[in-house]
This record gives structure tokens, sequence and C-alpha cells, in this order.
């Protein structure tokens, strides 16, 4: 799940403190100006949101009765209501309706991602410990950056096979690990963020070119990948089959339009405001 910073400031209502009771299971984008709207561009699957009837692609012109028209806005309104349910008045097509939206506690909607958000904040998998995450934090926020396999998170080419993560590349000492991760065949079978990574199909990623770690971590055709993960002092081989980029995209609510990775259900004429 999870997110990212596009030219549109984009926010995750769902993420007050802790424990919080709040309205669950939206992310918002867009709001720049008149004529980039505020936007829905994420329903989390389980949600309140979503039992409502809410899409993304959703316009959002009002939260409780009140306009919104940025995203700091809408989350302001979201997070001072007390109500138990709140009504939105959005725009899908060129029909403008209501949704009446319960409120439900963050917790429940991670769970339900087969997440959980722990003490220092950060959202991970449901097996994920605080050491190991506050581990990796100190590793990939250090002045390592080398640079990226896939700039846009996705290979560019939709009909090639891959595992569903980004790939960083590390200097000082050289290492190859998972950044973003997808709901896909890595993270099904196991793997995690932040992950360093030993070996693909018995070849050692590091001190590769660009070019040759794109083809290492991808394929034109259907295969496995054998992944040889370090993860804190612990070694574990991971395999699963690869999938098509176009079907991970559809799975996990995106897409690329001119190079760029944005949320699926966008109107195509505000895919404008989401490019960097």
């Amino acid at each position: 799940m999870k997110r990212l910073c596009l030219a549109a400031i984009t926010l995750l209502l769902t993420h007050p403190a802790v424990g919080q009771e709040l309205l669950s299971g939206i992310t918002l984008g867009g709001g720049t100006s008149p004529a980039c709207p505020l936007i829905i561009t994420e329903v989390w699957p389980g949600s309140p949101a979503e039992s409502a009837g809410i899409k993304a692609g959703d316009l959002l012109l009002e939260v409780g009765g009140s306009s919104v028209a940025t995203t700091e806005k809408a989350s302001e309104i979201l997070h001072s209501k007390p109500e138990p349910r709140v009504v939105f008045r959005l725009v899908r097509g060129d029909t403008i309706y209501t949704a009446t939206v319960e409120r439900g506690k963050f917790s429940n909607a991670l769970e339900k991602a087969g997440l959980k958000e722990l003490s220092m904040g950060m959202i991970a998998p449901v097996d994920a410990t605080e050491t190991e995450m506050q581990d990796k934090m100190k590793v990939i926020s250090q002045d390592r950056f080398a640079d990226r396999v896939f700039p846009s998170h996705y290979p560019t080419n939709e009909n090639l096979y891959y595992a569903g993560f980004e790939v960083l590349i590390l200097k000082n000492p050289s290492q190859v690990v998972v950044l973003g991760i997808e709901d896909g065949p890595a993270s099904r079978a196991g793997v995690h963020w932040g992950d360093t990574i030993l070996s693909v199909n018995g070849v050692d990623p590091r001190n590769k070119s660009v070019p040759e770690l794109e083809r290492l971590f991808s394929s034109k055709k259907p295969s496995l990948m054998s992944l040889k993960i370090e993860r804190g002092s612990v070694t574990t081989v991971y395999a699963f089959e690869l999938a098509k980029v176009a079907k991970i995209l559809r799975d996990n609510g995106k897409q690329i339009y001119r190079g760029d990775t944005l949320p699926l259900g966008i109107p195509e004429k505000y895919l404008r405001c989401f490019r960097p």
C-alpha cells in the first residue's frame, strides 16, 4: 500500500496516531488547482470507503457538508469530526452522488491488507519485526544511494514478467536491495522491503550495470525466479513464478502513463495532474 509523492500532493487519510479511531481506506491526490481537482486515487479493499461504494477516480467535492478543494482541507475535516460516519459528496463521470462512510480503526484496515503499524510509525508486513525494520532504515537512509533499476518502480514494458518490487543499488559497500514492494509474486512468497539480495537465479547482482540488472530482474516470458535474501543475520532462499507487469499494475491499482506510474482509475483528462 502504500504510496508516494507525485507532482500532485497525495495524502493517506487513514494514517493518524496508532490506534486512533478514524475514517479508513482512502488516498487522495490532486487538489492543486481548479484544473486539477481533488480525486480519490486509492480505495483500500475491505475498507468502509469500499463498502460505501466509493471508487478510485471519483472526484471529491464535500466532506460532512463542507466543500474541500485540497488534501489538507479534507484531512482537517475528517480528523476533526467525532461522528461515527461521514457523508461524502462526489462525482463519477457526469454524475454527482453521496456516500455515507462509517469510521473504522486504522489497525483493522491494515490487518485486512496483511500489514501492521510499528511503534516507529512505519507500515510493515505482519511478519516483520521492529528490529528488522529499524536495521533496514539505518542501512537505506545512509548516503549510499547509487541508482534504481526500474526508475518508475515497474519495468516500462508492461508485457515483461517480474517479481513486483523496486531494486535499489547501494554503494560503499556495493549492495542490491528490495525497495518499494507491491502485492505480487515476491511479497506473497515472503520477501520484505529492505531485504538484501545476494543472488538472483544463482547470479550475484552486485557491480552490474543497470541494463544488466533490468535483464536479471525481468523476463520476456513466464519463468521462475530464485532469490537468495539476507535479512539481518539470516539467509533465506525464496522461489516463485514471475507475473506480467500489466497484471501486477492492475492488481495494485496502478497504470503506466507516458513513462510514469500513476493510480488506476484517474479520468484521462486529469492524468497530467499527477505527472512529475
